[in-house]
C-alpha cells in the first residue's frame, strides 16, 4: 500500500510535497532547486521529522542508483537524519523500523569512508563516520566526533568547562554555565591544553575509526580523533579527566 505522505509532517507541514520533489530531483534541469527544498524539508537546520524517517527507504532507493537522482546527495542526507534520531526517537528506532534501507546504506557509506583517498577534508570525513556510527546504531558519538566545542563539567569540582577542539592547539576553558553560548575567555588562550591518546592507547570504538581515518589518507582527521580521545585537565582545580568520559557524560 502506498505510503499517504499527506499524513505526514516535515519542517513547513505537509509532507505531501514530498513524492514531487523525489521526481524532481531526477530531472536534471530542476535537481538542484529540488534538493534545496528537500534538504530543507527533511533537514532542516538540524531538526527532523516523522517525514524525514519515512524517506529513507526511497533516499536508498537513489542512493543505491536504483532510482534516478544524486546518489551522494541521498546518502549524505540519510545519514544526518539517521545522526539526528534521538529528536524524536530512541536510537536504534530507525534500524528496527526500516533494517533493509539501513543496512544498504551503512554499506554504501562504509565503502566510502575506506575509499582511498577520500575525496574531501578532514571535517567532511568526519561527518561520513558520524553517518556510519548512525547506521550502527551508536549513541553520542554519532553526533559528537567533529572539531568543535563540547560544553562539560569537571568530574572532581563540578566546574562548568568547555573542551575546544576546533581551535589548533586544541584545550580547555571555563564555561559559564548560565549562558549556553557565552564562555569566559573564549578569544583568549587555553587555560588548560589536551593530551591526545597515543593510537595504541585508544579505546576499540575509537581506534576502529582511527584506523578509517588513516586509511583513508586523511591524518588531521586522525589526529583530532587522538585529542578527542585524550585527556584534560580542570583549569581551577588541576583535576586530571578523560574527554570522552565527560563529552559522553554531559550528552547522556
Amino acid at each position: 500500500m502506498p505510503l499517504d505522505w499527506s499524513r505526514l509532517k516535515h519542517a513547513y507541514g505537509s509532507a505531501s510535497d514530498l513524492p514531487r520533489l523525489f521526481d524532481e530531483i531526477g530531472d536534471p534541469e530542476v535537481a538542484d532547486v529540488a534538493w534545496e527544498e528537500l534538504w530543507a524539508s527533511l533537514y532542516h537546520q538540524g531538526s527532523v521529522y516523522e517525514a524525514s524517517f519515512a524517506a529513507l527507504p526511497v533516499l536508498t532507493e537513489i542512493a543505491t542508483g536504483r532510482k534516478p537522482g544524486g546518489r551522494w546527495q541521498a546518502l549524505a542526507l540519510a545519514g544526518r537524519i539517521v545522526v539526528e534520531e534521538q529528536q524524536l526517537r530512541e536510537p536504534g528506532y530507525v534500524q528496527a523500523r526500516y533494517p533493509a534501507a539501513i543496512n544498504e546504506l551503512h554499506q554504501l557509506t562504509r565503502n566510502h569512508t575506506m575509499a582511498r583517498p577520500f575525496e574531501g577534508d578532514e571535517d567532511d570525513f568526519l561527518y561520513w563516520l558520524e553517518h556510519l556510527l548512525a547506521f550502527e546504531g551508536v549513541p553520542v558519538w554519532r553526533r559528537s566526533l567533529r572539531r568543535e566545542e563540547h560544553p562539560v563539567v569537571c568530574p572532581s569540582c563540578a566546574l562548568s568547562l568547555e573542551i575546544d577542539l576546533s581551535r589548533k592547539p586544541p584545550g580547555t576553558r571555563r564555561r559559564d554555565p548560565n549562558a549556553r553560548f557565552r564562555v569566559v575567555g573564549r578569544e583568549g588562550p587555553m587555560l588548560t591544553g589536551i593530551r591526545p591518546a597515543a593510537p595504541e592507547d585508544l579505546p576499540p570504538l575509537a581506534s576502529r575509526l582511527h584506523g578509517l581515518a588513516v586509511r583513508a589518507g586523511q591524518p588531521a582527521a586522525a589526529d583530532h580523533l587522538t585529542h578527542l580521545f585524550g585527556r584534560t585537565a580542570c583549569p581551577d582545580c588541576a583535576s586530571d579527566f578523560l574527554v570522552p568520559d565527560q563529552v559522553a557524560s554531559f550528552q547522556a
